[in-house]
């Protein structure tokens, strides 16, 4: 998981953010926005993590791995489309987007599937034919939770589970789960620790 104390957050020479309007309190509305900038983040960190565990990487390209095999250049109104994950197994080629959670901005999605399908139609065209575009939100349990974040953007076909895809990768998804999980103390301990330096938050406690 994303470390909180090494996210920036909003900066001392900024504009007040809206956490700040809310609370009504400098101090508390930086600290928030780290906190959002460390779930923003939360992304990158899974792939990396992801990435990190796969020992047999022939036919995978995510993050660091095989990542020429992600970008597709050119074929988006001229500009490159980078993928997420591009899996190649015997029989079929995966065209993956992954996600930590499960509720999910539409325009977003949106604009994600449009490049999917791009890069789907652009391989069909060099003559491979089964292609098959994955939404992986890696911690929801079902696909309908997927479908049901996804506002009914995605094809039945399309939603992937983090097992689901732990084991098309060949990895264990419950250690992914495990290891996230040990950031966690050290998040909770910096917030409250952030938490009490802030005069009018430590006279209420």
């Amino acid at each position: 998981m994303a470390l909180i104390s090494n996210a920036k957050g909003r900066k001392e020479n900024e504009t007040p953010s809206g956490y700040e309007r809310l609370f009504g309190n400098r101090q508390l509305g930086m600290l928030i926005s780290k906190v959002q900038a460390s779930v923003i983040s939360t992304g990158n960190e899974l792939e990396n993590i992801l990435a990190s565990k796969i020992k047999n990487t022939n036919g995978i390209s995510i993050q660091q791995i095989n990542k020429t095999g992600r970008v597709f250049s050119g074929i988006k109104h001229g500009h490159d489309i980078i993928i997420d994950c591009v899996v190649n197994t015997p029989n079929k080629i995966y065209l993956i987007e992954i996600k930590d959670g499960d509720t999910f901005d539409t325009k977003k999605v949106a604009g994600e599937l449009e490049s999917l399908k791009l890069v789907k139609e652009f391989l069909s065209k060099k003559g491979i034919k089964d292609i098959e575009i994955k939404f992986c939100s890696f911690n929801a349990t079902s696909h309908e939770q997927i479908e049901k974040g996804a506002k009914g953007l995605l094809d039945k076909t399309m939603a992937m589970t983090g097992k689901e895809f732990c084991k098309l990768v060949n990895i264990d998804f419950d250690e992914v789960i495990e290891e996230r999980k040990s950031q966690q103390k050290e998040n909770l301990d910096y917030f409250i620790s952030e938490l009490k330096k802030i005069p009018e938050i430590k006279n209420k406690l």
